[in-house]
């Protein structure tokens, strides 16, 4: 069995998340950079969104702080710089409200052999890194293929789309051929 491995980045100098690919193949991440080091964290287009949604949860909910105190970071284990890269299973987000400071905690999915994910990453960004993370996240997934205006669907440029709540046909054709009057 592997050793499970925790990393801190600590307060995080740069932090962004993009797709990757075409729409209907695109692939998502948040990468992270510090002093400490730099992460990337892939993740599904679902898990994206939740990240900006729970963070405009918590811009909303929890005030900023007049005089925070400044951000206690874990300390560091090792002083070679961290690189992780991973895609995640399991994320949650954390807040202190004596610094202001927000934390994302991302662990790896598990192997096969066993139920434990093989590492973590965690790493702390401010208010408005938050505020500006909250935004593009959505952004980005929204950005990806229009949905059918009536069954919500996402649609391919390149394909037909057979419709479930017009039980295939295309509104904006006549299906039996016969001339309005």
């Amino acid at each position: 069995m592997t050793e499970y491995e925790r990393n801190h980045l600590g307060l995080v100098e740069y932090i962004y998340c993009e797709a990757i690919g075409e729409p209907g193949q695109r692939t998502f991440n948040i990468t992270a950079r510090s002093e400490r080091g730099e992460t990337i964290v892939w993740m599904e287009k679902e898990q994206l969104l939740q990240v900006g949604v729970s963070l405009r949860q918590f811009l909303v909910t929890r005030e900023s702080t007049p005089n925070p105190k400044p951000f206690d970071a874990p300390p560091i284990d090792s002083p070679v710089p961290v690189y992780v890269e991973f895609k995640t299973g399991d994320m949650s987000l954390q807040h202190d409200p004596a610094s202001d400071v927000f934390t994302l905690i991302a662990s790896d999915i598990p192997r096969e052999e066993s139920t434990e994910p093989l590492a973590e990453i965690s790493f702390s960004f401010q208010r408005h890194q938050a505020e500006e993370i909250s935004k593009r996240s959505v952004s980005v997934v929204g950005s990806g293929r229009k949905p059918c205006p009536l069954c919500e669907a996402p649609l391919n440029p390149a394909e037909n789309h057979f419709c479930v709540k017009v039980n295939g046909y295309n509104p904006m054709e006549n299906p039996l051929g016969e001339e309005h009057s």
